[in-house]
């Protein structure tokens, strides 16, 4: 059975949180920002596994009420983050700093120049090469399918460059007759940027409803290639063949890493059926417009995770080789776990009604670790319940490893992004643990006792189940 290991693999929260309630420690580093003040950075590394590790900026002059700072990506101990900071058209129109941080047996925190225009988050990725040197490259479409702008940020050079890249292998058409409501399987939009590494330092932006483009971001004369990914066929086969409406980012339902060069990729297939709640007029004799109403009410009756590798990344849909299918209705949960699980109201004791297992929960945002067959999942104890649970499951033995509260949504309806990490294995486990000041509100509790209980709040953005509708029949597949 897998296992996980807070020396090996973390979950970094893809946002930064403030840091005016934390001490500094051994990951502290300091930087100025475009403006000239300081900025410091720290990391919070929880000792036990599932507990978020936290990006901890303290910026003079900063409010991070309604936009905190934010991960871009990570790559073994080097993060790159972006601050909020307004224009300045004196220099550029960015809004944002940029910043590299690395731990270390001395940490630094580096302030990039401002990118070039159409530079976006989403677009970038970071790859480390050579002896300490580090690449930002961003993959940008252009109004000709064929052609893309990549932008690069060299540590060697300390500057940004543009270079047009040609699409020199297309991806391969797909396998099936594409219908009406699979029709934005037909563009690429990059839900996310992965590290392949490599002579070249190949890159690569994902689709995750469609496919990745593969660069080599070190070579003089740089070309793209596709490279294809599993196909929803849950999502592309259910309403008589018509298939769900797929739309914006797949992250709550499909994610992707690389473990050693090899790629690896999961799918969350979920069953969801329908059942009403009635809303009845007051009794208390108060006058009132409201009458009786009854809104569909989503249920979750069990969900499936399936996972592939490939290490050749050809342009051929067979390089994909299936891994595992996990059911949660069949998972084993041992005892400890379980005891946890039903104190945290996860799950519900025998003869409960109503009845919650691990099928009932509300998962969503897979993310495969960097253990052997692990998956990590946010999991909800109904629909866009504000408070989230990370559980994880070890798909090659169907058995749930764990489970720890995770954060909780200040907006209902947000989502809490978060993405497995090794970045614990650069940091002095004497730094592990960040202390936190007395009478704060949104405390951290370390106490083994109430491992299985954390939380702590954070700003986050909107999560959405795409695919799912609900019919008078009251059972799709999403």
């Amino acid at each position: 059975m897998a296992r996980i290991s807070p020396t090996d693999c973390v979950l970094l929260h893809a946002n930064g949180f403030e840091g005016t309630i934390f001490h500094q420690n051994a990951t502290t580093a300091m930087s100025f920002t475009s403006r000239g003040t300081s900025i410091v950075a720290s990391l919070s590394c929880p000792e036990r596994p599932l507990l978020p590790t936290i990006l901890v900026v303290e910026c003079s002059r900063v409010d991070f009420t309604n936009e905190p700072p934010r991960i871009v990506c990570a790559v073994e101990g080097t993060i790159l983050f972006s601050v909020l900071m307004g224009p300045r058209p004196d220099v550029s129109p960015c809004k944002y700093d940029y910043y590299i941080y690395r731990v270390g047996d001395i940490p630094t925190l580096q302030l990039l120049p401002p990118p070039l225009d159409n530079f976006m988050d989403e677009d970038a990725g970071l790859l480390l090469h050579g002896d300490g040197e580090f690449m930002v490259a961003a993959l940008i479409s252009t109004d000709k399918f064929d052609l893309f702008d990549l932008h690069r940020f060299d540590s060697r050079t300390g500057a940004w460059s543009e270079v047009v890249v040609r699409l020199v292998e297309p991806q391969i058409s797909f396998p099936f007759r594409v219908t009406r409501n699979s029709l934005r399987l037909g563009y690429h939009l990059t839900s996310t940027v992965i590290t392949i590494g490599g002579e070249g330092g190949r890159m690569g932006w994902v689709d995750l409803w469609r496919g990745i483009l593969i660069c080599d971001v070190l070579d003089s004369k740089p070309e793209v290639r596709g490279v294809p990914l599993p196909l929803p066929m849950d999502l592309l086969t259910c309403n008589n063949g018509r298939g769900a409406e797929l739309g914006g980012c797949a992250r709550p339902l499909r994610g992707i890493a690389v473990v050693d060069q090899c790629l690896r990729f999961v799918h969350l297939e979920a069953t969801i059926s329908t059942a009403y709640r009635t809303t009845l007029p007051p009794t208390d004799g108060s006058d009132s417009d409201e009458e009786t109403a009854t809104f569909p009410n989503p249920v979750m009756s069990d969900w499936v995770i399936h996972t592939w590798s490939n290490s050749k990344m050809t342009a051929s849909w067979e390089d994909w080789v299936v891994d595992c299918k996990a059911r949660a209705s069949h998972a084993t949960i041992p005892s400890k776990v379980k005891s946890k699980m039903l104190s945290s109201g996860l799950l519900s004791p025998e003869g409960a009604n109503p009845v919650r297992a691990l099928g009932n929960l509300w998962v969503s945002h897979p993310a495969l670790g960097t253990d052997d067959g692990v998956v990590y999942l946010l999991a909800r104890l109904r629909f866009q319940d504000p408070k989230a649970f990370i559980i994880a499951l070890d798909t090659r033995e169907n058995v749930l490893l764990g489970s720890a509260e995770f954060a909780t949504e200040r907006k209902r309806g947000a989502g809490i992004m978060y993405f497995p990490s090794n970045i614990s294995k650069y940091v002095d486990p004497k730094a592990r643990v960040l202390p936190i000041s007395e009478g704060v509100e949104d405390n951290f509790e370390e106490s083994s006792l109430l491992e299985g209980t954390e939380s702590v709040e954070f700003p986050n953005v909107e999560l959405f189940y795409h695919g799912m509708e609900f019919d008078d029949d009251a059972s799709v597949d999403s």
